[in-house]
């Protein structure tokens, strides 16, 4: 919960969900779901998937698009050739960045738009003298990860 907690807070989001944990896994329940109560034995899944800890907490896309649409979180907009470079895994420059919503600033996290749907998340750096925002995630990892 703290790797979760530390995410959320990250990015910049106000969101404190009630989250159920199975493994290393974290999912968030819906109201029905908690209130007809359920058996914790043998679970794999839960209600919306929201990511699992590793190093650090790796959100799972329904996250991101949850804070997508919360308003106050850090959020950067690409065009469309940034966007398919970022969802091939690379990094953007600061160049191709297009609007920021919050400040843009060293160190920070922010989501990643393209054309109001959130496609990743990337820490704002410095790279051999250059600002980038460096890719922590990206939609297009399920693809790379299949073979």
């Amino acid at each position: 919960m703290r790797l979760l907690r530390r995410f959320l807070k990250q990015v910049g989001s106000k969101m404190a969900p009630e989250v159920v944990m199975i493994d290393s896994k974290r999912f968030t329940l819906s109201r029905e779901m908690r209130r007809r109560g359920f058996s914790r034995e043998n679970l794999v899944y839960a209600g919306t998937y929201l990511g699992r800890n590793r190093r650090r907490f790796a959100p799972g896309s329904p996250l991101l698009q949850m804070l997508a649409s919360e308003e106050g979180t850090r959020k950067v907009h690409l065009d469309r050739d940034a966007a398919w470079l970022f969802v091939c895994g690379r990094d953007i420059f600061e160049e191709n960045i297009r609007r920021v919503e919050g400040n843009l600033e060293l160190g920070g996290h922010y989501l990643v738009m393209f054309d109001g749907r959130c496609i990743g998340y990337g820490r704002f750096e410095t790279s051999a003298g250059i600002h980038v925002i460096r890719n922590l995630f990206d939609l297009g990892d399920f693809l790379r990860r299949e073979d």
